[in-house]
């Protein structure tokens, strides 16, 4: 077993982890980064990359047996799930903060530690840094903020004859907010509009991924490595309040290394965070680190999330009636809604197909809508007693969705087949998005708040009663909020880097 010594160690190379690991790098302290997965292949998508999972975790069936069909990250590779997203780039909205007005009685207590206008700051650097393609106060829920970096994208066709139907019906539609570029900016190209992207690699580099924000960053000279293939299976404590080392295990030799740290930052998902946090279990931490009060895992949110979709006749096509990205224009009209259950429903935009091409006439909508879900205790990340290929406990996810969220979702399912019946589609299917199992929105789990028996980090992420354990991806979100959050991810691992700054100096 081999030992290395750095300043931090952060695990995961992701949204979070990479904001972190570069700002701490390039203000010349030593990181280290462990990164489960590898580079992705030539031709990687989505659904080569869920198939070859093969630690996925159990969830229970309706008959209460465990099976392994739960997703326990988005995407296992160098820079996570930015490799493959939509780009989608919203800010939260400021009841994203604060919802308890909307949350049922026996939720967990929805309110972050931060609010907006905290945030707002490392939400304008980082779209200074990566390029938000957007039309600044088209959306009646936009927080206040600098003008925007980029102009908005051009509506798809899809998307033209969605935001055409929403504003006959009264509704407000309006560019997705997109961190693809619309223009070239900072070296990287404008969008050539070569399809739908979501679940795809860019081919032209337009849309931001984990690496974007750095295009031109200087790094002293061996301030950052990085290691794939390498799982993180245990934190070590040197003291009953502080974290000493990261054992690692190589994901192909099996051989286990450790590195020691000044500080370590956790920020492979909400999932695989509370994980690793359960696995450290020690005398000083007999339920795991910073489980004293129970609270490792509970609060697991996924969003609860559908597609309608339907097709409608056009006589006459335009000359380009294909190409841009994945969602070009969206709605939250029903986001704050009093006719929705709660008076909170969700996000609704268009989610075109990968096979989006309008032939003989027929041209396919779709549309994804999406909602913050409960943050129930009940709803967990555990370890099951059985092993994974690599000898770790498997991972169970417990997660229910609310009753209250089944009257949510489905309000959201009608008023976004208004909008495609108001389009034209004679019949409208739902897709379910399976969300229940694990998804591409993971929150909580290592929920922030300044109570510990409520909350498992403080307002800068760091474990409550570990002083250099900190967690910076989507556990820390006490609420999901009903927006993508790969952005506030980002946001808030900029926030809590910058505060380890000021822990090391």
């Amino acid at each position: 077993m081999t030992s290395d010594a750095v300043d931090v160690c952060v695990v995961g190379s992701g949204a979070s982890g990479s904001i972190v690991a570069h700002e701490i790098a390039r203000n010349g302290f030593r990181v280290h980064v462990l990164e489960a997965g590898l580079r992705l292949p030539t031709g990687a998508s989505f659904a080569t990359v869920q198939n070859g999972i093969d630690a996925a975790a159990l969830v229970r069936s309706p008959t209460g047996t465990l099976r392994p069909i739960g997703w326990p990250w988005t995407v296992s590779a160098l820079g996570g799930g930015m490799t493959l997203y939509a780009g989608i780039a919203f800010r939260y909205r400021k009841v994203d903060f604060d919802a308890r007005a909307h949350v049922a009685p026996d939720a967990l207590n929805p309110v972050w530690p931060i609010n907006y206008d905290e945030l707002r700051p490392y939400y304008e650097e980082l779209e200074q840094r990566i390029g938000v393609a957007r039309l600044a106060g088209a959306d009646p829920l936009e927080p206040t903020s600098d003008p925007a970096v980029l102009p908005p994208h051009r509506y798809s066709l899809q998307g033209r004859l969605i935001a055409t139907a929403g504003g006959r019906l009264g509704r407000q539609p309006f560019p997705t907010p997109l961190a693809i570029n619309s223009v070239p900016y900072r070296g990287r190209p404008a969008c050539d509009r070569c399809g739908p992207c979501n679940e795809h690699p860019c081919p032209s580099g337009a849309r931001a991924d984990a690496h974007s924000p750095f295009a031109d960053a200087w790094l002293p000279p061996g301030a950052l490595s990085v290691n794939l293939g390498s799982k993180a299976v245990h934190i070590e404590l040197g003291s009953t309040s502080r974290a000493d080392t990261v054992e690692w295990l190589d994901t192909v030799t099996r051989q286990r290394a450790r590195v020691h740290a000044r500080c370590m930052v956790l920020a492979g998902n909400a999932i695989q965070s509370a994980a690793l946090l359960l696995r450290s279990v020690q005398r000083a931490a007999p339920n795991g680190i910073g489980n004293a009060t129970g609270m490792v895992g509970r609060g697991i949110c996924f969003k609860i999330s559908g597609y309608v979709s339907g097709t409608i006749t056009m006589n006459r096509l335009p000359s380009h009636s294909t190409g841009g990205p994945f969602s070009t224009v969206a709605m939250t009209d029903h986001y704050l809604d009093s006719d929705a259950p709660s008076g909170l429903g969700g996000l609704i935009y268009e989610a075109s197909p990968a096979d989006r091409a309008a032939g003989e006439g027929q041209v396919p909508l779709r549309v994804h809508f999406l909602a913050a879900d409960q943050p129930m205790r009940s709803n967990a990340v555990r370890l099951a007693n059985s092993r994974d290929r690599l000898g770790l406990p498997n991972i169970i996810l417990e997660y229910c969705t609310h009753p209250l969220d089944k009257r949510r979702l489905g309000y959201l399912s009608r008023r976004a087949s208004d909008v495609l019946a108001e389009a034209g589609a004679k019949e409208i299917d739902y897709e379910d998005s399976n969300y229940q199992f694990g998804s591409g929105h993971l929150h909580g789990g290592c929920r922030a708040g300044g109570d510990p028996r409520e909350s498992v980090v403080d307002r800068w992420g760091r474990v409550h009663d570990i002083d250099n354990l900190y967690v910076a991806d989507g556990g820390f979100f006490p609420y999901p909020g009903g927006v993508n959050p790969t952005f506030t991810i980002q946001a808030n691992a900029l926030r809590i880097a910058r505060r380890i700054l000021t822990q090391l100096a």
